[in-house]
């Protein structure tokens, strides 16, 4: 069996906090027992499968989808137990008790209008100082647990920022250094162009300064009308 205990409030009762334990196997569908305290008092329920299965078909939804709303109402956050998909944030759940205590029922708020998920008898809890006393033990602990993963979150998060900024200032760096590079490399395209250029005129001028050759004088004399 695997116990969840939360802090929830009622809405029939908002001003006092109440300790909610909710026990299962495998996941919701399968039943589920429930502890509910107000710090005083303490009581106990139960849900069969096959209560869990009607209720499912009488909202017509699939068994999957209902039992993820049912964890995400009385457990809260994360994935259901054996699969489906993430309930939404805006997702809303709430609870409500009779004045007598004898019974609890929890809802989703889809569009402002209560959906009714289920409700069961509660009964007097034969050691409510005890179940409660186990109820706040569980729920400090599990708060203990959650600052924990949170200071290690916290601590991966800060790690990660720390890399992210220093491949931040790896990439501005390679691109300076392109940059630098592209630079460099044009400028010294551009000095060997015009050393060629150079060369070349120097080559036109000494070539200009040359005799002309037989062929040359003789198209020469052919162009001027001079007899062979």
């Amino acid at each position: 069996m695997s116990g969840e205990v939360r802090q929830i409030a009622v809405a029939t009762d908002p001003r006092i906090p109440y300790f909610l334990r909710v026990d299962f196997a495998g996941n919701l569908g399968a039943g589920f027992a429930l502890a509910l305290s107000d710090g005083i008092s303490a009581w106990n329920g139960e849900v069969s499968e096959d209560e869990v299965r009607r209720k499912a078909n009488e909202m017509e939804v699939p068994m999957e989808s209902f039992v993820e709303d049912l964890h995400q109402a009385l457990i809260g956050g994360g994935r259901a137990r054996g699969g489906g998909r993430r309930a939404r944030d805006v997702d809303i759940y709430s609870f409500e008790l009779t004045l007598d205590r004898r019974q609890f029922s929890y809802h989703k708020i889809c569009g402002g209008v209560p959906v009714h998920l289920g409700s069961l008898k509660l009964q007097p809890a034969p050691h409510p100082s005890a179940l409660t006393r186990e109820l706040i033990g569980q729920s400090l602990k599990r708060n203990s647990h959650l600052m924990k993963e949170n200071s290690l979150l916290s601590e991966e998060n800060r790690k990660l920022k720390e890399d992210h900024a220093h491949i931040l200032q790896e990439l501005e760096h390679q691109v300076q250094d392109k940059e630098t590079m592209t630079r460099d490399l044009y400028a010294r395209f551009v000095l060997v162009l015009n050393e060629k250029k150079a060369k070349i005129r120097s080559l036109q001028d000494a070539l200009s300064q040359l005799p002309p050759t037989a062929s040359v004088q003789k198209k020469q004399r052919d162009q001027q009308g001079e007899p062979f």
